[in-house]
C-alpha cells in the first residue's frame, strides 16, 4: 500500500487491491458480472466491444488495427477493398455493422478472416497515408522486448530511469506514473536493501546515540546492509 499526504497535511492511501478494483469497475466487467452476464471472456488481442486486433501486412509488418469511429469503419472498408465481403456478410446474418460497433465485436470471427487476407496483399506503406487520412487508430505490434526500445513508452519516457538495482542488474525502472508539470520529475530509486537504514530510523526516529547504536549492533539485535 502506497502512503502520502495532500497538501492539507491528510493521509493518502493507495492500496494497489484498490486500484485492481476501480480498474476491473471501470472497464465494466464488475457490472457484467453483477447483473448476472457472467465472466468475461479471453478474447486474446481482440479489443472488447468493438472492431480490432493484431494483422500482419503483405510485408510481415504486424500492426494492431482498430476501426471503432463510423468514419473509420466505413473509410477502411473501400482502401482495403472488402465492402462487398462485408456487406455480404451483414446481408447474411442481418445485421448493420455500421451502426452498431458492438456487433462487429460480436461477429468478429467471420469479420476477422475477410480483414486478415485483404491485409495480406497491401504493404503497411501504402496504407499508412490514407490510415492518417481516416484518422484510423493503428500502430506497430510489439513484443514486450521490443516495446523496451519505443521512446514514446519505455526508452525516452521520464517516467523511467535506468538503475542498478541490489540485484546487480541494470534496468529500467518505473518511477510515479503521475506528472505534475510544474513540478521537476525526482529520478526513480533503487528498492533499499535490508537494513540498508537500520542506522538511519534508530538515530532520526528513536534519537539513539551512535554509541547506543553501536551496542545494538554489537549484541546482535539490529543489522545494517552487511549484516554486521
Amino acid at each position: 500500500m502506497a502512503r502520502s499526504r495532500d497538501g492539507k497535511g491528510r493521509e493518502v492511501r493507495l492500496p494497489l487491491s484498490d486500484i485492481a478494483a476501480a480498474s476491473l469497475a471501470n472497464l465494466g466487467m464488475l457490472a457484467e458480472a453483477t447483473l448476472g452476464e457472467g465472466d468475461r471472456p479471453r478474447v486474446g488481442n481482440d479489443i472488447f466491444g468493438a472492431f480490432g486486433r493484431d494483422f500482419t501486412t503483405a510485408d510481415g509488418v504486424r500492426i494492431m488495427l482498430v476501426a471503432i469511429t463510423p468514419r473509420q469503419w466505413s473509410g477502411i472498408q473501400p482502401l482495403l477493398g472488402i465492402v462487398e465481403a462485408v456487406q455480404a456478410l451483414e446481408a447474411e446474418l442481418g445485421v448493420d455493422f455500421a451502426r452498431d460497433e458492438g456487433l462487429r465485436f460480436t461477429h468478429r470471427d467471420r469479420l476477422v478472416p475477410i480483414f486478415d487476407a485483404a491485409m495480406a496483399r497491401r504493404k503497411l506503406a501504402d496504407l499508412i497515408p490514407a490510415f492518417e487520412q481516416l484518422g484510423v487508430c493503428w500502430g506497430p505490434y510489439q513484443t514486450l522486448s521490443q516495446a523496451a526500445n519505443d521512446p514514446r513508452l519505455f526508452a525516452g519516457n521520464p517516467v523511467f530511469s535506468t538503475l542498478t538495482h541490489p540485484s546487480g542488474e541494470t534496468y529500467p525502472a518505473a518511477g510515479f506514473a503521475g506528472t505534475v508539470p510544474q513540478d521537476a520529475r525526482q529520478p526513480a530509486r533503487p528498492a533499499a536493501r535490508l537494513g540498508q537504514h537500520t542506522d538511519e530510523v534508530l538515530s532520526t526516529v528513536l534519537g539513539l546515540s551512535s554509541a547506543q547504536i553501536g551496542k545494538l549492533h554489537d549484541d546482535g539485535v539490529v543489522a545494517g546492509p552487511e549484516g554486521r
